[in-house]
């Protein structure tokens, strides 16, 4: 069985993008991250000075968010969809970057401005953790969050360079929140996340880790509701 594979390529930020079609005979019952190894492997043995397909991979078991990419309208970890789930219905696989990311080259994109929010938001304990075995299963959940920016890249609200940050830095003010008595976490959840999220929940249908944001979401609101609640009480 031959399948076409559609592949928006661009060899580094600085040159125009464009797309590319493969026609793939191999083994279906491999990842996505599987097949852009195997059209590689195919591109060599022809020697014909093609430029290898380039992205970014590393544990290959859904656990670092690496991989992440858009197959087929939807942002996902390469290396944990495969390609006889995607042919069922069509016989054609198409695969982009992440949108919200300058691009590096290829499928591999710049996610570097989620880490360097996370450093301006000074987002980790500077005093011991304060533990509450009623919050213990929600800590755990969201703290699994890979980074993978899947989420960003359905989101409406978000855009690069913006004052609201998405649900990957949600995540962490939410554990930071349960694990401390420091206030800062709680404004900088109501100014960056609380004040731009319009609630489409897209993120929650993207997840790999099935982190309940819907249910962070709720406990942090809560918390900035009643924080506004208390400074207007306190004006009046």
């Amino acid at each position: 069985m031959s399948i076409r594979i559609n592949i928006k390529r661009q060899e580094n930020g600085a040159k125009e993008a464009y797309w590319q079609s493969f026609e793939y005979s191999g083994e279906l019952h491999v990842s996505i991250g599987t097949l852009i190894n195997n059209l590689n492997s195919e591109m060599l043995e022809k020697d014909e000075g093609e430029r290898p397909i380039r992205f970014d991979c590393s544990c290959e078991q859904g656990l670092c968010g690496a991989c992440a990419m858009v197959v087929n309208e939807k942002p996902v970890l390469s290396c944990q969809l495969f390609c006889d789930d995607l042919v069922q219905e069509n016989n054609e696989i198409t695969i982009h970057p992440l949108s919200k990311f300058p691009v590096i080259s290829d499928l591999a994109v710049d996610r570097s401005q989620m880490f360097e929010v996370m450093k301006d938001m000074k987002l980790w304990l500077e005093e011991p953790a304060k533990v509450r075995t009623a919050n213990l299963t929600l800590q755990y959940e969201v703290s699994q969050c890979l980074m993978c920016g899947s989420c960003l890249e359905v989101c409406p609200n978000y855009s690069l360079g913006e004052l609201f940050t998405g649900m990957s830095s949600a995540m962490s003010m939410t554990n930071l929140t349960l694990l401390s008595e420091d206030k800062a976490y709680k404004k900088q959840y109501t100014q960056r996340v609380y004040d731009g999220c319009s609630k489409s929940l897209a993120c929650q249908e993207v997840c790999p880790m099935d982190i309940p944001i819907v249910e962070a979401i709720s406990k942090m609101n809560r918390v900035s509701v009643w924080g506004m609640w208390n400074m207007f009480t306190k004006l009046r």
